[in-house]
């Protein structure tokens, strides 16, 4: 063979230890109401790499984020031969499909060969929920399955580098994933707002999100607050001393701004709004599903990041480098204003919504009542996808998802 890889998938059954997805079962039945919590659920079929193929605007997030990186991995001090793995090991949590982060991983691996020389051995470790599109993963990292991004650019492999190994991990990012004192450099981009546990606060509500409340739900705030301290203990133990982690996270930036709802265009939650409440006008869904939704994730201030590293647990062991908010507009809208795409009204909304369907459709479906088939409930949000399409049919110009982030670059500190 011309290349070699090691692929492991590591899972861990619920234990009382392990940090996993759950609802709230006072405040979330399961049986016989509406909606309420709903976790993260990948659309498609698996080895399709529908997340990427409908995700273009993370490749423009990670790009913006690409300079950071690299500057750190020039920075930090490279573990001499001998002490742990010879190998270098790279760590992406919560990637997804780990389309949209193929072009980093190539330029990281490159980077630290830049410092190490050609023949060093990269391991890049991918990290994701168990019921994750594992199949997809290993389409784009070895290379099976092409990636391009919203300019049709083809993305480079890392695998394609040689001496790259793959491994896969399905342990949750709330977790210890990896061994003390083994990860050289970890990323992870759009992935940290996803909560444990679902407290559910919005259902009954027709904010959907923590975000739409003039004041935090406390539920959905301490529930944040938890998670964040558990993932930063987790990444203090498994990095190496001088090792960094770059979290790349949805936020609720100092101007109130946050995914979806900026200066530019309409609210894509306005627009989610009144597409799930036209439902109920159709006659498809009933007042208690058309606030049944609560979506299962926060977005944190600058603040409340910086609250998490003041546990002494953490403090002592990772230190922030920096941290900054930053915008990053919608690929799709941009495209379109700007005259580029040959696409009717139509075939831009058919282009666009995919991208905000491709992490919230799970979270609408289970705002629906439990009793309804599988079948029903798929009509029902297949209505609801074309009530949004039909919504930006109306003006596409204004209709789009800008990405809110919170950039932050962790070191272990040796």
């Amino acid at each position: 063979m011309k290349f070699s890889a090691l692929i492991l998938l590591s899972t861990l059954s619920a234990t009382n230890s392990m940090a996993v997805a759950s609802a709230d079962a006072k405040s979330c039945s399961s049986t016989g109401s509406a909606g309420g919590a709903g976790a993260h659920v990948p659309i498609g079929k698996d080895g399709e790499g529908e997340y990427t193929a409908s995700t273009k605007g993370c490749f423009d997030v990670i790009d913006t984020a690409t300079p950071l990186v690299v500057g750190e991995m020039k920075k930090q001090p490279l573990r001499p031969f001998g002490v742990g793995s010879p190998a270098y090991h790279i760590a992406d949590y919560g990637t997804a499909d780990a389309g949209t982060s193929l072009g980093l991983m190539s330029k990281m691996v490159e980077a630290v060969r830049e410092r190490a020389g050609d023949e060093k051995e990269v391991v890049v470790h991918y990290e994701d929920q168990l019921t994750n599109e594992w199949q997809s993963v290993f389409n784009h990292a070895l290379g099976l399955k092409s990636v391009s991004d919203a300019y049709d650019n083809i993305i480079p492999n890392p695998y394609a580098l040689k001496n790259v190994f793959i491994e896969a991990c399905g342990v949750g990012f709330h977790n210890q994933c990896y061994p003390s004192n083994s990860i050289d450099f970890g990323v992870s981009f759009t992935a940290m707002h996803w909560l444990s546990r679902f407290p559910s606060s919005m259902k009954g509500s027709p904010n959907m999100h923590a975000a739409r409340c003039d004041e935090s739900p406390v539920p959905e705030k301490d529930q944040a607050a938890s998670d964040w301290k558990a993932i930063l203990k987790a990444r203090a133990k498994e990095l190496v001393p001088g090792g960094r982690f770059v979290c790349v996270n949805f936020c609720k930036n100092s101007d109130g701004e946050f995914l979806g709802q900026t200066d530019v265009g309409v609210s894509m939650w306005d627009s989610f709004q009144s597409s799930w409440d036209k439902l109920k006008e159709q006659g498809l869904i009933e007042e208690e599903e058309r606030l049944g939704v609560s979506f299962p994730n926060y977005y944190r201030t600058k603040d409340e990041f910086l609250e998490g590293i003041g546990d002494e647990d953490i403090s002592s062991q990772l230190k922030v480098v920096s941290i900054e908010e930053r915008v990053v507009r919608c690929p799709y809208r941009e495209l379109y204003t700007s005259g580029k795409l040959d696409k009717s009204p139509r075939e831009y909304a058919e282009w666009f919504v995919p991208t905000t369907k491709t992490w919230s459709h799970s979270t609408f479906k289970s705002g629906l009542k439990a009793e309804r088939s599988e079948d029903e409930k798929e009509e029902i949000m297949n209505q609801f996808w074309e009530n949004y399409m039909s919504l930006v049919e109306e003006k596409p110009e204004v209709h789009g998802m800008d990405y809110v982030h919170a950039y932050i670059v962790f070191e272990k500190i040796e």
